[in-house]
């Protein structure tokens, strides 16, 4: 039985680690690794000698397991009121319930220290393939792995579809590579610097503005809350904020991207008054998760006439599961920034700063969300989840456990 709880052990993280490294290149990825973390998770749960083991089970997270059951009981609910209900409980399943369950599983891998240690380790050797992938776009026209054409938004996409969601993947990442260097030597920080000015460069040429905004808010937060933060994160803002300045000028850009006709803010403009009045017709449960799209024409006041996301998820949330969907959720959000807040501030110094990184990155999708539909963009979605899985775990951690620890 012990060889065999090892076995189930090792595919749950190798799980967690492919997800990792695979994520910005695959949604495949995503059901292909939720099978392992999941089967594990579910064994662990079921034997009895680790049935207990789950941080699930503790007094601390009672709220937050309860918050989130009941924004899942909402999701169902609406899935009665929706004119298709098909495209609602796909979406509830394929979706919402997965999302979540990543965090719930993930935060239980997570509370083994060396299994975090490794997952950073993962972390950086993604990030260096996706800058690879986005420096080949940009010096042949195409990306090497995935081959997404740089003339089609002649803006950076590296692996992704299009820019945002490359943003966003980079904007979350650097907090957290950040609070990596910061944990090493001096000698031992210069190729992470090197990686982190490489991301921010990319993250420039995307030319996302809430992107931008959104890991500003991130540093900013790690910056107030540390000391050994504020110097780089602060340096890290300046130069990002010089160099997408002197690109936007170099590509007369600037005013485009300044001015409010701009068409992408005009479409928002938009979008939000649809959503708005999907509100204002069904206030309660909403039209059914997963449906704003379905029902987006039905409720089109301007911008391009075809189905749309909201590109705000606080307002597609409200759409699709009523204010009382909106409210369980900005809860589910805010108590896990709460649990974090609080377990920076008894953590040791290098477990605080990784906690800090994971939260920075968090923090900065969650802004970024306000804009654009993170939470509805499958890898983005998986990515905040699985980083909040994370960050869980390492918030019960107990304040004598280390980052050195093998296991």
């Amino acid at each position: 039985m012990t060889g065999l709880r090892a076995a189930v052990r090792w595919l749950q993280e190798a799980s967690l680690y492919l997800l990792i490294l695979l994520l910005p290149f695959s949604k495949a990825s995503i059901e292909l690794t939720f099978a392992g973390l999941f089967f594990g998770w579910l064994f662990a749960r079921l034997d009895p000698a680790t049935r207990r083991d789950s941080l699930w089970h503790r007094p601390a997270l009672r709220t937050l397991l309860a918050v989130l059951t009941g924004y899942l009981a909402v999701c169902a609910l609406s899935i009665a009121v929706s004119r298709y209900p098909g495209t609602s409980l796909k979406g509830f399943v394929g979706k919402w319930l997965q999302y979540l369950l990543f965090t719930v599983v993930i935060a239980d891998v997570a509370l083994h220290p060396a299994v975090v240690k490794r997952s950073l380790r993962v972390f950086a050797a993604a990030a260096l393939f996706v800058v690879f992938e986005a420096v080949t776009q940009e010096r042949y026209g195409n990306g090497f792995f995935r081959n997404f054409r740089l003339d089609f938004y002649f803006r950076m996409t590296g692996p992704y579809e299009n820019p945002i969601d490359l943003a966003t993947y980079l904007m979350v990442v650097i907090p957290i590579l950040l609070a990596v260097v910061l944990t090493r030597a001096w000698r031992a920080r210069w190729p992470l610097l090197a990686l982190l000015a490489a991301l921010v460069v990319c993250l420039v040429r995307t030319e996302s503005l809430g992107a931008w905004l959104g890991l500003g808010i991130g540093l900013l937060m790690m910056s107030v809350m540390s000391r050994a933060v504020r110097r780089y994160g602060v340096l890290l803002l300046v130069a990002a904020s010089l160099i997408g300045a002197g690109s936007l000028i170099r590509r007369h850009r600037l005013a485009k991207v300044a001015s409010w006709s701009e068409i992408g803010k005009t479409d928002r403009i938009a979008m939000w008054t649809s959503a708005l009045r999907m509100i204002q017709d069904r206030p309660i449960l909403g039209h059914g998760v997963n449906t704003f799209m379905a029902n987006y024409l039905s409720y089109w006041v301007g911008g391009e006439q075809q189905p749309r996301y909201a590109h705000n998820c606080y307002l597609q949330v409200a759409a699709e599961t009523g204010l009382i969907g909106l409210a369980l959720f900005a809860w589910l959000l805010g108590l896990l920034f709460y649990h974090l807040y609080a377990a920076c501030h008894r953590l040791g110094s290098k477990e605080r700063l990784i906690l800090l990184g994971l939260f920075g990155g968090l923090l900065a999708f969650a802004a970024q969300a306000a804009l654009d539909t993170n939470f509805y963009a499958m890898r983005q979605a998986a990515l905040f989840w699985m980083v909040a899985g994370l960050a869980l775990g390492i918030s019960q951690w107990k304040p004598n456990s280390s980052l050195s620890a093998n296991r």
